[in-house]
């Protein structure tokens, strides 16, 4: 049934589910980057690694550790001709087995130096034959607005695997609730203020502002722009506690941190063996 996508935004993130051979572990969510001519699958290290960032300790209660991802993505689309002037398209989703592990030997790549307490990760991925926008893609028309506490956020996944309709993510609302450029617990990220839910762990998170703006590096109005735009600021990795705790308070990976992992390269211990 043809529909219109009214954020191009919503093209970016994508449903992951987390198996053991063909047993279901969980969902979560994630999403492509792209940097120089590098493209890679970003998501947090709890879900490829099936292990707790920080304890190690494995979250299946049943204690199965995840080998493989099934990814859900848009292709094919087809513009629907049927209704002149309408911004319409047809959707086709696809489903691909991605093997987290090559010979026995993890996939995908870690931070460089904090490893997996930074929790998060990339995948050398193609986006051949879908209709995925990398985080950072030139299309999305973002800005390098400052970020700054009490900004809006937008964290896009999908909460107790719900979707928007047609697998298509759910946006949450939320602000930046920490100094982003400190480094919380020495580690590259910052808190937002949002009520999130399992199943976005792997979110790209997206930082807007509306009014009069001077992006980074500006100088007044002559760099000034009217009206909205937005950034992106990182992965989502889960909330700070558990639900006991009630401080509503979600954990932002920085986008240094993605990049650096892409430029570390740095492969992973496998879960197998921690």
């Amino acid at each position: 049934m043809p529909i219109a996508i009214r954020e191009k935004m919503s093209w970016v993130p994508f449903q992951i589910e987390i198996m053991f051979e063909n047993e279901h572990l969980g969902i979560g969510t994630a999403f492509a980057y792209l940097y120089e001519d590098k493209t890679c699958l970003i998501t947090n290290w709890h879900n490829v690694s099936g292990r707790n960032s920080e304890t190690l300790k494995v979250i299946n209660k049943e204690a199965a550790i995840p080998n493989k991802l099934i990814l859900h993505y848009p292709i094919d689309m087809d513009e629907d001709k049927s209704t002149p002037g309408a911004p319409a398209r047809i959707i086709v989703w696809n489903s691909f087995e991605l093997n987290l592990y090559e010979d026995g030997e993890p996939i995908w790549y870690e931070h460089p130096i904090h490893r997996n307490k930074v929790d998060a990760v990339a995948i050398p991925f193609s986006l051949e034959a879908s209709n995925l926008k990398p985080a950072n893609a030139e299309e999305l028309d973002l800005e390098s607005i400052i970020l700054r506490p009490s900004l809006d956020v937008y964290v896009l996944g999908y909460p107790r695997g719900m979707t928007g309709g047609a697998k298509l993510p759910i946006w949450k609302r939320g602000s930046i609730a920490s100094e982003p450029d400190f480094d919380l617990d020495n580690l590259p990220k910052f808190f937002i203020d949002t009520a999130t839910r399992e199943g976005m762990s792997g979110s790209p998170v997206y930082a807007q502002q509306s009014g009069y703006i001077v992006p980074e590096g500006g100088a007044g109005v002559d760099d000034a722009i009217f009206g909205e735009a937005r950034r992106f600021a990182g992965i989502y990795s889960g909330r700070v506690g558990d639900d006991t705790f009630k401080a509503q308070l979600g954990i932002v990976w920085k986008e240094d941190a993605i990049v650096e992992i892409i430029l570390g390269s740095e492969p992973s211990i496998s879960s197998f063996e921690i």
